[in-house]
């Protein structure tokens, strides 16, 4: 944390409104996001500037919980067609995740092209950064 309390405030609120585009649900996660940094920015005004590590605290920890539960929300969808996987669907080509790959059963059961131009994220994962089946 800088010795400047209120510069420390200001760089945690630039993070906190820094979200890359491609993000899954980013205009819900920066909507929340704006909310929280303004909440923190007006309680910040209100008080004398030496009493500000506590904003800077609170708003770290705020964002570091949002961000990981952002993370939850992802492991738990397909990563090809972005359906969350529901554990109670059993069918063979159901929205269950596919043993314990990243896609569920529906994504790997449509993967049966022959081809030799067929390149996907599930038949290649190298190419996507995936792991293979």
């Amino acid at each position: 944390m800088s010795t400047d309390p209120i510069r420390s405030l200001l760089d945690t609120v630039l993070d906190g409104l820094t979200l890359p585009y491609d993000a899954p649900d980013y205009d819900r996660r920066i909507l929340d996001r704006v909310a929280l940094a303004r909440t923190v920015a007006r309680a910040a005004l209100d008080e004398d500037p030496a009493d500000l590590g506590w904003n800077v605290d609170y708003l770290r920890q705020k964002l570091a919980a949002e961000q990981t539960a952002a993370d939850a929300r992802e492991r738990n969808r397909c990563r090809r067609c972005r359906t969350r996987f529901a554990l109670d669907d059993t069918r063979f080509d159901g929205h269950a995740r596919y043993r314990d790959t990243p896609w569920c059963r529906r994504c790997v059961d449509n993967c049966h092209e022959g081809s030799p131009e067929h390149v996907c994220p599930i038949c290649d994962p190298a190419r996507y950064g995936g792991e293979p089946r």
